[in-house]
């Protein structure tokens, strides 16, 4: 009863901050309003009221020499041993215009810093902060932090940008600084990953992050699929064109990101790719359900979040994570349905079958339950009176017929009145595409409530239903 209980706290803020954003003033294409690159004089400038200088203990100052990343680490911090072999990378393709120096913390042990530096190929040097002075000069926190500086013409260490914390795929900010604008990274056909975009647009990254879209590669990860080139190809971004995914779970291009939409560099690098035209790519026939470019386009309101709190964002985050979010775009149409003895004229055998099997009898077990006047339960044990987002009432469902044939091939009004046809139902046949499949299953038979559920195994007994 208490996970019952949660849940139907979750499901209610979620619907309740969905409510919200419906009473918003929207514009024509669903979206909240908000400004794009609301932080792009930020990047531009990032001291617009002069760069800081920083006072570092001679000794180490004395070493500064141009462009230097200080990056502030702890060897045993987990966190800086993800981003290590980035920072690897970033000395050896910036060598010559880029100098590193690690500043170890001063409680690290000297054999764990050598072991770091070996196991990462860190050659660039490492000094340790014994007396915790260059930590406390960088006012650094935490670890990773990282400091961008160069030694001024008086002899000053001049702060350009400092990353605290320093995350997966800074190294990217690190570039746009070091360029003469940091626009010029953005050449024609170069992926650069959400981290470069969101530097300018944060609401848009903030809004991306409660959206599916941000949790396509872990929703592979969770079905084991992420090694799978028939999906990969479609829960990444820029997968098989140049510069784009390089197959890495670590890659700053998994799940779908703004240029997977947008293209490489968006709009920035001159060759500006309509958004409306890559959709199909990926929401085909075969992997969603009635996908159309109108249906999908809200749910990308880049400002969704603007008028959320940080108890509100944090718990769509998590449901997106837990995989309990709205799946708007895998709704059926909105329409209205004709219950299962619609189905019977025409077929007769798979009616009868349906009849004897579980899901007929849905309520029934429902009501052994005494849940049955639950909406949140009875949402998954009877079939909905209309297609669209699941119904937050009980008149919303044919409560008298469990789950019927529609619940999973979608309202069949036009279906009977066009007397059949693939092109008027959800086809859920011979082929059985797994996405959508899935996506119809997994609506109710989620990890919380039917835990040991595999959509291998239940397909067999669906089949033999038919």
């Amino acid at each position: 009863m208490a996970s019952r209980s949660a849940h139907a706290l979750l499901a209610a803020l979620v619907l309740a901050v969905a409510g919200a954003s419906l009473a918003a003033t929207l514009d024509s294409r669903g979206w909240h309003e908000g400004k794009a690159a609301a932080n792009a004089a930020r990047v531009l400038d990032p001291f617009p009221d002069g760069a800081p200088s920083l006072e570092l203990p001679p000794a180490v100052a004395r070493r500064i020499h141009g462009p230097t990343l200080l990056v502030y680490f702890s060897p045993t911090c987990p966190h800086c041993q993800h981003v290590a072999p980035e920072l690897a990378a970033l000395a050896a393709a910036r060598a010559g215009s880029l100098t590193l120096l690690g500043v170890a913390v001063g409680s690290s042990n000297p054999a764990d810093v050598k072991a770091f530096r070996k196991t990462y190929g860190w050659t660039f040097d490492v000094i340790t902060d014994t007396d915790h002075a260059i930590g406390s000069a960088m006012g650094a926190t935490g670890t990773p932090s990282a400091l961008l500086v160069h030694d001024g013409p008086d002899g000053a260490l001049v702060v350009d940008d400092m990353y605290y914390p320093y995350s997966p795929h800074t190294d990217t900010l690190v570039a746009m600084r070091l360029a003469p604008t940091p626009f010029a990274v953005f050449t024609p056909g170069t992926y650069q990953g959400n981290r470069a975009c969101a530097a300018c647009h944060v609401a848009e990254q903030e809004a991306w992050l409660v959206t599916h879209h941000s949790v396509a590669w872990h929703t592979l990860e969770a079905d084991g699929k992420q090694d799978d080139p028939a999906c990969t190809r479609c829960h990444v971004t820029g997968a098989g064109q140049p510069g784009g995914w390089d197959g890495r779970a670590d890659s700053g291009l998994v799940d779908v990101g703004c240029e997977a939409c947008h293209g490489p560099g968006g709009p920035h690098d001159g060759q500006s790719t309509d958004p409306s035209t890559v959709c199909t790519g990926c929401h085909d026939a075969e992997h969603s359900i009635a996908f159309s470019y109108a249906k999908g386009l809200p749910l990308l309101d880049h400002f969704k979040t603007v008028e959320l709190t940080g108890d509100e964002l944090r718990a769509q985050r998590v449901a997106l994570l837990k995989g309990e979010a709205p799946r708007e775009l895998l709704a059926f149409a909105d329409a209205p349905t004709v219950g299962a003895d619609a189905c019977k004229a025409c077929h007769a055998e798979a009616h009868a079958s349906m009849s004897k099997g579980p899901h007929a009898h849905a309520m029934a077990t429902l009501k052994k339950g005494h849940a049955d006047g639950d909406v949140a339960c009875v949402r998954c044990h009877a079939t909905s009176k209309a297609g669209g987002l699941p119904a937050s009432t009980l008149d919303g469902y044919r409560t008298d017929e469990g789950v019927g044939c529609e619940a999973c091939h979608g309202p069949g009004g036009a279906h009977v009145a066009a007397g059949g046809g693939t092109d008027t139902i959800v086809g859920l046949g011979k082929s059985c595409p797994v996405c959508v499949v899935e996506a119809v299953c997994t609506r109710c038979h989620t990890s919380q409530w039917d835990a040991d559920w595999k959509l291998d195994d239940a397909l067999p007994s669906v089949r033999a239903e038919h």
